[in-house]
């Protein structure tokens, strides 16, 4: 990676008016440029505007007039940009345009209980090379999903964009974020920036905010006072040295290259014997749907582990550098 000048924005998007939000990323993406940067993200679905009322959805082809216009506007500018929209499913999907094309596309992988019902879930984890950085995307409460910022980083991304259409106001965002972000960047020695959808759409008043995080969890920038965009320079040396494997402490270890995959992948064997570890007598116990699983459904195969959730035993049930444009 080499080092990168990244603008994060939080704005305001119509739903059923993309050519509004196409004129006011247009904005964005001018004083990005002025600000030299390398790469400008709106949050998801900011150029259709989000819903989850199928009435709502107007579906943009990645060939049609407006996305063209967005990549006419990355070659105009000299700033790739990163940005969200209904795509045709429908989907939700967030593409980078670098130079006048479409250097990868994202689709939701995990949506949320409104989207799930109207929207089609993609199945693969792109990472984007521009050149200068490799990007992974993950939208919104994909965030909460670990995995993810880990496929990523195995595969080499250097920054992870999280944009998002979150209605959490503003304290509780920066609380949120405050508590997952620094673990998904401090865990895979990447870079990780937020960034959310303000004012309402859809029916929805989502409550705004940015933050970017270093390769170590470090705070580098944040901003929760409505629309607006953040830029800062990411420096790569911490990312590389540590990478590189070459600390001799534990202070600066790439913890990816550390993990006993022989143990940690999944298999029957392995969930059989955590779920006998929390019965009382060695003999599993039958619990309620959807809080437990019984020795029975175990037997069914590997098609049943990605649906597992962990059950703990009963005693433990009780304790639970920056400008602004």
């Amino acid at each position: 990676m080499e080092p990168v000048r990244l603008s994060m924005v939080c704005m305001h998007s119509d739903l059923g008016d993309s050519e509004g939000n196409l004129e006011r990323m247009a904005g964005f993406v001018e004083a990005a440029r002025r600000q030299r940067s390398d790469i400008v993200c709106f949050p998801e679905m900011s150029l259709s505007g989000y819903t989850t009322d199928p009435s709502g959805i107007a579906p943009l082809s990645r060939e049609g007039p407006l996305v063209t216009k967005v990549l006419d506007l990355s070659a105009e500018s000299g700033v790739d940009i990163c940005f969200g929209y209904a795509g045709e499913g429908p989907c939700i999907e967030q593409s980078i345009a670098s130079g006048g094309r479409i250097a990868g596309t994202y689709r939701k992988t995990h949506l949320g209980g409104r989207e799930a019902p109207v929207y089609t879930a993609g199945s693969e984890f792109p990472v984007i090379d521009l050149g200068y950085a490799r990007v992974g995307i993950q939208l919104c409460w994909e965030s909460h999903v670990t995995r993810i910022t880990e496929i990523y980083a195995r595969q080499g991304a250097d920054l992870i964009l999280m944009p998002h259409a979150s209605g959490l106001g503003p304290g509780r965002r920066r609380d949120a974020w405050d508590r997952i972000l620094p673990a998904r960047a401090y865990d895979n020695t990447v870079f990780v920036a937020a960034c959310n959808l303000y004012g309402e759409c859809g029916g929805v008043r989502f409550g705004g905010g940015i933050t970017v995080r270093d390769c170590r969890g470090n705070l580098l920038a944040e901003e929760y006072g409505g629309e607006k965009m953040v830029t800062v320079d990411l420096d790569p040396d911490d990312m590389e040295r540590i990478r590189s494997g070459r600390s001799s402490t534990m202070a600066d270890l790439y913890f990816l290259d550390k993990y006993r995959l022989d143990i940690l992948r999944p298999s029957v064997r392995n969930v059989y014997s955590c779920v006998r570890a929390c019965a009382p007598h060695g003999r599993p116990r039958r619990t309620r749907k959807g809080v437990g699983i019984s020795i029975e459904r175990v037997r069914q195969g590997p098609s049943i582990l990605r649906r597992l959730r962990p059950q703990a035993p009963r005693q433990d049930r009780r304790h639970q550098g920056v400008l602004q444009g």
